[in-house]
Formats: C-alpha cells, structure tokens, sequence
C-alpha cells in the first residue's frame, strides 16, 4: 500500500511518490497507472518517482508521498532536463537547442526517449556503428521517434517508425516537423507496417522484453537477408529470455551490457543459393568423320 503521506495545509499541485521499480516494471503496470491519474515517471539510480494530481491507494509498491508545488512541478523539472551527446549526436530540449546537422530537439515528456535511458542511448550508440547512408531503418516502438530521427540524420532513407500508443506517433510525426527530417509513421506494431522489397535494412527496436520477445520473429521477417536488428528495453535479468526468442526466430544476437540494460545486435543470414539443378539430358554427339 502507497498511503502514507504527511499532512499538507496548502494545495498541492501535484504529489510524488518514490518507489523501488524501474521503468520497465513501471511499463508493466502502466494502465492501471494511467487509469489512477498517472502525470509522469522519472527514473533515478535509487527507482523510480511517480507524480500523481492527488495521493493514491493500493498502488503496486510501498513509497512516501510528497507534495509538489507548483513551481517545483514546473520549474524544477524543466531546470533539470538536460541535453545528452551520444556519439556524434546530441538530443536537446528545445529550450536549449536548435536542430542541426547534429543536434536533435525533442520534447520531453511527449513520449518515452530522450536519450537520457541507458536503452536509448544504447541504440543510439549501435545505430552510429552501422553504415546507415541511402539504407531503410524501421524503428519498432517509437515513442518519442528519438531512434528514427537518429537515424534520419545519420543518412538512413527510407525511414519508417510505428508504435501502438498514437500519442507516441503524434509525438514522433511533431519531433520530425521541428526536426525537418522525412518519416513514415504508422499507428501498430510491426505487422502494421508494410515492408520494402526484400525487407529494411535495419529494424530497430526499444521496447520491453515480453513485447520483444513475443514479436521477435515479425521483426526478424521485417529484416532484409544481411540486414541488422538493433534491440533494447531488456534487464540484465532477463537477457537469456530475449536472447532465447531471438534465437528460436533464426537470429542470434551479441549481448552488449550496460549498467542495467543490455543491447541485442544481429544480423540476419543470407540465405544459401539454390544448388544448381544439373540437366540429366545429355547432348547427342557427332560422329567424328574418319580420315
């Protein structure tokens, strides 16, 4: 239970609770968090703080609520978002940061990616190790469109994003206008998004480990033969899980291990060629002429 909370004699704007969970756990219990009124969720080396318009009871973790007021709930916050470099690439607020050839402008709290997680930036990372010039990339899990746009600027095109939350695909569709980059959004997961002849040449993909686990041989099918899977969202703790889908869909996969989240790399195999099928008719010969 999540109900205690000192007295408070003036209103809050908001109250926030700080739990034992990460983002994924979080993830996993997110309708019914929206459903209770669910503002935002922060991470920090200690969880994971919870803002809420009002305390609320029977939540899934034990935590101390605290109000927050109103210049706290914006001003704070705003003051602590802060750009991040990945590589050659920098993600920023607007408010610091104008796009550039290097410079991504995201809004935060839009949708999930900013750069800030160890799985995005993990992505990021890995997508700026492969040659992505005049490539498809399809981004599985948008969000906020962070890995599409990446991609974007990295040269890829076509590049296409899908999510199952329309927020997160207006988020992305507004993120590439401010941006001035080209993408094909789709509403759905990865079955929603028809493919280019012969597949993407990469498919990234940030999501959770039951959802990547449970989609990894549509997304091995959106690969081209050749092509690279990119994957994240997975805990240390359940690395073999993912590794074991992966697999079992005909892609076996490098482990990178960061802190607390691992990236997942594979590239799908190219398909033998066909034995040649060799005639069983054979050619008549001519009598040589006798001399």
């Amino acid at each position: 239970m999540t109900d205690e909370h000192p007295p408070q004699e003036t209103p809050a704007a908001a109250w926030a609770v700080r739990v034992a969970a990460d983002l994924e756990a979080v993830d996993v219990h997110r309708p019914v968090l929206e459903e209770a009124g669910l503002l935002g969720v922060v991470e920090d080396v200690e969880g994971a703080v919870l803002y809420f318009p009002e305390p609320v009871a029977d939540l899934p973790w034990e935590g101390r609520w605290d109000p927050v007021p109103e210049r706290d709930w914006h001003a704070a916050w705003r003051e602590g978002v802060t750009p991040i470099t990945v590589g050659q690439l920098t993600i920023a607020p607007p408010w610091l940061g104008a796009p550039d050839a290097t410079t991504l402008v995201l809004e935060p709290g839009q949708a999930f990616g900013t750069g800030h997680h160890e799985t995005t930036a993990g992505c990021l990372a890995a997508l700026q190790e492969l040659e992505l010039a005049g490539r498809s990339v399809l981004d599985v899990g948008c969000g906020s469109g962070v890995l599409a746009l990446a991609a974007a600027r990295l040269g890829a095109d076509p590049v296409v994003a899908c999510d199952v939350d329309p927020l997160a695909t207006a988020a992305t569709r507004e993120a590439a206008t401010t941006n001035g980059v080209t993408l094909t959004v789709h509403e759905g997961d990865v079955a929603a998004v028809p493919p280019p002849t012969g597949g993407f040449a990469v498919v990234v993909a940030n999501l959770d480990t039951a959802t990547l686990s449970a989609q990894a041989p549509a997304l091995v099918d959106a690969l081209a033969e050749g092509g690279t899977l990119v994957a994240s969202g997975v805990s240390l703790e359940r690395v073999d899980e993912a590794t074991a889908a992966l697999d079992a869909a005909g892609l076996p996969v490098l482990v990178r291990r960061g802190a607390q989240w691992a990236v997942l790399i594979g590239r799908r195999p190219v398909a033998a060629p066909a034995p040649h099928q060799r005639s069983t008719h054979r050619r008549s010969r001519r009598p040589r002429p006798s001399g």
